[in-house]
């Protein structure tokens, strides 16, 4: 039966309407993920001699142990992103004899055998051989080997347990930015803790029982929640979702564009890909501990100007680009209703406006590591204010394609266009070359002064500018509604 379900799957693969229609996207697909083979590949061979280099009276092996939490951690948030929960089309067989058990087992073995569940092979793989060729215990390294996968295997099923579960989410990245930060800061040595577990495995491997287990009680948790829900009347059934409502009287501050502000929250609090877009510009925040925390960079300034202003406009560049295709669905039905096409800019600008600040706020720690840092993010904070959002909701003017709000945000370019990929350069790259430039010629705190200027001169001509904006939108207004009328 496993057999006549691969042979079912094959055909419906090669058989689709959209078949030949997404082929060059699965070819360019398949050379991304080609791509990351060879990288994990890499890494595995490397990891052993680079580490013996770095740290010569240290034991590999239990280096590596240290940071397996970190690599789990994200293995969790890249997962919950990227994966797709493991499916066939189980509403046929449902109507013929064929066993629940049998159609369980499969979904659930499909999802094992993921590519997901194949990078970490090209990394575990190489490791244990470099380590039996340097002389550790056969015994020892297969239990490490398998306790390893083990766990990657049963985030693999935790995954389906939780997946789309925001607070679940959050509280990951919370964790392992915590972690990070406790490591770093000499607080709390979480990883040695949990490194300690794998280096009892290879002491005593009969200790790899336990992350078998785990994984077998995973596996068996999916397997009846997939099993008391394969019902046909379950899959025709309509589903009925609670949507949490709020009135947000806090934006009544914002005077007319509240009520265009209160639908683009919502907007994103109910629809999948800008949800995942909100909370990605969280997970961001940590994305400085790469450069700040490393020496190598002090030596090139203009790295940091790069982290400054990405991890405050994150936001900005990921929502306000896809503006206004987020309300493509019904943006026919905005462009009849008795409302200024200001009011609508305005608020998109205000949204942006205030996650920019929000982001800047959270970013203030990194003041830790010298006052410098501190005065770039001043500097990017009044770029991505004066410049960014301006210039971001002005190239939107060029968006002509719909989004579908329900499909999430990681891997998926629908909506985007060249528009898009040229303003996300000239947002990242211009303020690093004109910080070169001015810092070349007047020293690092003219550069910061330059680009502060920069942006609150689009700030005092603010209003200039979004008539110009305005003007923009207006011109394009037909040519943008036809185009969201057009599902292909």
């Amino acid at each position: 039966m496993i057999k006549k379900f691969l042979s079912l799957e094959w055909k419906q693969f090669f058989r689709s309407s959209y078949w030949e229609k997404s082929l060059l996207f699965k070819i360019l697909l398949g050379l991304f993920g080609l791509y990351f083979l060879v990288v994990f590949l890499i890494l595995g061979i490397s990891i052993y001699p680079a580490l013996k280099k770095a740290y010569p009276d240290k034991d590999p092996l239990k280096l590596v142990n240290n940071i397996l939490i970190f690599a789990f951690l994200a293995e969790i948030i890249v997962r919950y992103f990227l994966q797709k929960l493991p499916a066939m089309r189980v509403k046929p067989l449902l109507a013929l004899p064929v066993s629940k058990k049998t159609i369980t087992h499969y979904i659930l073995g499909k999802s094992a055998l993921s590519f997901y569940n194949l990078l970490p092979l090209f990394v575990l793989v190489p490791f244990s051989i470099m380590l039996l060729i340097n002389g550790y215990d056969k015994l020892s390294v297969i239990a490490w080997f398998i306790s390893v996968y083990a766990v990657s295997l049963s985030l693999n099923y935790l995954n389906f347990l939780i997946n789309k579960k925001t607070q679940v989410l959050l509280a990951v990245i919370i964790f392992l930015a915590g972690s990070i930060a406790l490591v770093r800061f000499d607080i709390l040595p979480l990883n040695r803790y949990f490194g300690q577990a794998f280096n009892v495995i290879t002491e005593k491997p009969v200790w790899v029982i336990i992350p078998l287990l785990i994984l077998s009680g995973l596996y068996y948790l999916n397997y009846k929640n997939i099993y008391n829900n394969l019902y046909l009347d379950s899959i025709l059934g309509k589903k009925r979702k609670n949507i949490k409502t709020s009135d947000l009287k806090w934006t009544s501050g914002f005077g007319r564009t509240a009520v265009f502000l209160k639908n683009d929250i919502r907007l994103i609090w109910r629809n999948k890909r800008p949800k995942t877009v909100f909370i990605m510009s969280f997970f961001f925040l940590i994305y400085g501990l790469v450069f700040f925390a490393n020496p190598v960079y002090e030596k090139i300034p203009i790295i940091y100007v790069f982290v400054a202003i990405f991890i405050t406009a994150m936001f900005t560049l990921n929502f306000g680009q896809l503006i206004p295709a987020w309300d493509s669905s019904y943006y026919p039905l905005l462009m009849t209703q008795n409302l200024s096409y200001r009011e609508y800019l305005e608020s998109k600008w205000i949204l942006m406006v205030i996650m920019t600040v929000i982001l800047f706020l959270l970013s203030l720690p990194y003041a830790y590591f010298g006052m410098n840092k501190l005065w770039l993010f001043v500097m990017s904070l009044f770029f991505n204010l004066g410049f960014t959002s301006l210039f971001v909701l002005y190239m939107g003017s060029y968006n002509r394609k719909r989004v579908d709000l329900e499909r999430g945000a990681m891997m998926n370019y629908q909506g985007v266009n060249g528009a898009q990929f040229l303003t996300g350069f000239i947002i990242m790259f211009l303020p690093m070359a004109l910080f070169y430039l001015v810092t070349k010629l007047a020293g690092f705190h003219a550069g910061i002064i330059f680009l502060s200027v920069i942006g609150l001169t689009g700030l005092v001509f603010k209003n200039y500018f979004m008539n110009k904006i305005e003007q923009q939108y207006l011109k394009n207004k037909y040519i943008t509604l036809h185009s969201f009328k057009q599902k292909n």
